[in-house]
């Protein structure tokens, strides 16, 4: 049902906006394929990143952590996962994964995550914050801030909650069940001793979102969308719209953000004075290396794991397992 709310909006969307369908494909067809290939192996290389940073954090809460690739991997399949189920349950897939084949507590997983989501958040709305002052130095649009200060409201709640999760543990545990109550210190465990080796951290993020950032800005290219800006206007532009959208991913209902990362990229390119076929010829061609081809290729590891319960890689097990 919310994966057919995802194609509604893009329908209403190409309707609303009266797009001509025939000639948005036909800008698609005409983007240099040199850029657009190079897009995906860049888009790609943000799991190797992830793969890594998750490694530093599950060293920081205690673990000696699995390799880096195969954690690489069980984020691209979490990935996958979030473009076939809404609410983002691709990110409880992934703590299902590193519990299975590693034994490590999904409950103490799921902590690390919820501190990850944490840091991107807060990169996000920093990095967003510092584009949208670049494009629009005299005045910011009136559809833009809202989203900010939302975004800010989150994050310092998101921080709120930490520092009670670090200040107010026993408190908590209290009004807790108890048969609830390991899971919840496992829980805290996780999120709260993920923060640490901050210098790694912070590279490792920046590489995460410079992919996902590049990606957006070599599918600009290739359609020649802002090729005439200066290039700091156009780093500008693409952490704009890639960044924009996955703000509305994360908080869209439908897979993978369908049709709401969509509206969000096309918005935020008539936002800079980019309208009509060719914004929606971007959104799609950037959606479909960010959103299609994740699940083409996310289908292969998936069977190979789930269906013949078999590890697509051989990896180190772990010192220490944490259990539900």
């Amino acid at each position: 049902m919310s994966f057919g709310l995802g194609l509604a909006i893009i329908a209403l969307l190409l309707n609303r906006l009266d797009i001509n369908v025939a000639q948005a494909l036909r800008a698609i067809g005409q983007a240099d394929g040199r850029l657009v290939l190079l897009a995906v192996g860049l888009y790609y290389t943000t799991f190797l990143a992830r793969g890594l940073r998750w490694q530093v954090m599950l060293r920081n809460a205690g673990l000696t952590p699995p390799p880096s690739l195969f954690l690489g991997l069980v984020v691209f399949l979490s990935w996958f996962a979030n473009c076939l189920v809404p609410a983002k349950l691709g990110d409880v897939y992934r703590a299902y994964l590193l519990k299975k084949h590693r034994n490590i507590s999904a409950s103490f997983a799921g902590g690390t995550i919820i501190a990850e989501r944490l840091i991107d958040l807060s990169f996000v709305l920093l990095l967003s914050g510092a584009a949208v002052l670049i494009i629009f130095p005299s005045r910011v649009p009136d559809g833009v801030v809202p989203v900010l200060v939302v975004s800010g409201v989150a994050v310092l709640g998101a921080g709120v909650a930490l520092l009670s999760l670090r200040r107010w543990e026993a408190a908590i545990a209290r009004f807790l069940p108890r048969r609830a109550r390991g899971i919840f210190d496992r829980f805290r465990g996780g999120t709260v001793a993920a923060f640490g080796s901050y210098p790694s951290l912070a590279v490792l993020t920046v590489l995460a979102w410079a992919a996902e950032i590049a990606r957006f800005w070599l599918v600009a290219h290739s359609l020649a969308l802002f090729d005439a800006e200066p290039m700091v206007q156009q780093i500008a532009i693409a952490t704009f719209v890639a960044l924009g959208s996955a703000i509305f991913t994360t908080a869209a209902p439908t897979p993978g953000g369908l049709g709401a990362a969509e509206l969000a990229i096309v918005g935020a390119l008539a936002l800079t004075g980019r309208v009509g076929e060719i914004a929606v010829g971007a959104a799609l061609l950037d959606r479909l290396i960010s959103y299609w081809s994740l699940i083409a290729l996310g289908l292969i590891p998936f069977l190979a794991w789930e269906i013949r319960s078999a590890p697509v890689l051989a990896v180190a097990g772990v010192s220490r397992a944490h259990r539900d």
